[in-house]
């Protein structure tokens, strides 16, 4: 039997000079292997290349900037601080947010921002005292990231107002464009820590040293599950004959309505501002979290004005008679309908 022979590793001195060489018709050649054996090479010969890179064009310039973010050497910072003053390209800015000298960053910071995100160039200017950070331009769950990781303090009152405003943007959406919703078991009333991106607050509340407000979220949702068990839409809901995907979609529109008329009036405007905090680093503009854009996604899933009446009619009335749903499921899965015919069963 014959085996393909494999090449021998070229010299990476000689695929560096190849790359050099514009004009020796073997730069692609060796771009590519270079690009494949780069990770497992000597520190010495990794930096030539990246140096190399560097003055080539932008989708080498490109390359080469997402392998220095994270192996950054102080030699880059001069043809970086060039290239970034030549061409204010993006990826060139995560380096030089991250790794140069912090007054340099300030200076640039106006066009820093212009091509990348004022939530990245603020996680590294907060660490200065002086720096005053602007809450119009991050979301709740980004401003509560800066502050840690800015070591500064957050008071409760900042933290349930930014917890309780995203909970209702939640609440505003329709369940079927919500994400990442854990438990869907059926019977169990709907909290609003199964919504993960709401659940991953309790974390961050937990390191800025805020367990009490902590507490105090979990005692409020409890209390909302509990009035969700005292209603009937629930126990109408399990009684319909629906399969589970459509009842997990109809037990969140129920919850949410409940978590959405449970939140305080004040948290339910995106006019009024945050409270105000004696620190005058920290501007507190008008607070406006982003909102659906869809109108489907900005209709609330279940009115309040819907009375109990109201929505176990509609439960039962939307729910199809078992023939309908059998030709449905036969319609879906060709499985289903080989298994029906297979037994010979008749739809009445």
């Amino acid at each position: 039997m014959f085996y393909k022979k494999t090449p021998r590793n070229r010299p990476i001195a000689t695929l560096i000079r190849w790359y050099s060489d514009k004009k020796g018709g073997k730069v692609t050649e060796a771009r590519r292997e270079i690009e494949k054996r780069f990770d497992f090479l000597d520190w010495k010969d990794q930096k030539r290349i990246i140096l190399a890179f560097l003055q080539s064009g932008k989708t080498d310039r490109q390359w080469a900037y997402g392998k220095i973010y994270r192996q950054w050497d102080e030699s880059y910072q001069q043809p970086v601080r060039e290239l970034w003053e030549e061409y204010h390209e993006n990826m060139c800015a995560w380096s030089v947010i991250q790794h140069f000298p912090i007054d340099y960053v300030r200076e640039q910071a106006e066009r820093l921002e212009e091509v990348n995100q004022y939530y990245h160039l603020c996680m590294r200017l907060a660490e200065q005292p002086d720096y005053p950070i602007d809450m119009s331009k991050l979301t709740g769950r980004q401003y509560l990231t800066v502050m840690l990781n800015a070591r500064r303090p957050v008071s409760a009152d900042d933290a349930e107002c930014i917890f309780f405003r995203t909970l209702y943007q939640n609440c505003l959406a329709n369940p079927r464009h919500l994400r990442n919703v854990v438990t869907k078991k059926r019977g169990r009333t709907f909290s609003a820590f199964d919504i993960n991106f709401i659940y991953s607050f309790i974390p961050l509340f937990r390191q800025l040293d805020l367990d009490d407000l902590v507490e105090k979220l979990y005692i409020w949702d409890e209390e909302v599950r509990e009035q969700m068990e005292q209603g009937g839409e629930l126990k109408a809901l399990d009684k319909a004959c629906i399969d589970d995907e459509e009842y997990h979609y109809r037990r969140m529109a129920i919850g949410l309505d409940y978590i959405g008329r449970a939140i305080d009036d004040r948290y339910k405007t995106d006019k009024s501002p945050l409270p105000l905090r004696k620190d005058p680093i920290i501007t507190m503009p008008e607070w406006l979290l982003p909102y659906p854009t869809s109108d489907e996604a900005l209709a609330p899933a279940v009115t309040p004005a819907e009375s109990l009446a109201t929505v176990e009619t509609a439960a039962f009335e939307n729910t199809p008679n078992a023939p309908e749903m059998i030709e449905d499921m036969k319609a879906r899965r060709p499985a289903v309908e080989a298994l029906v015919n297979k037994l010979g069963l008749e739809i009445l």
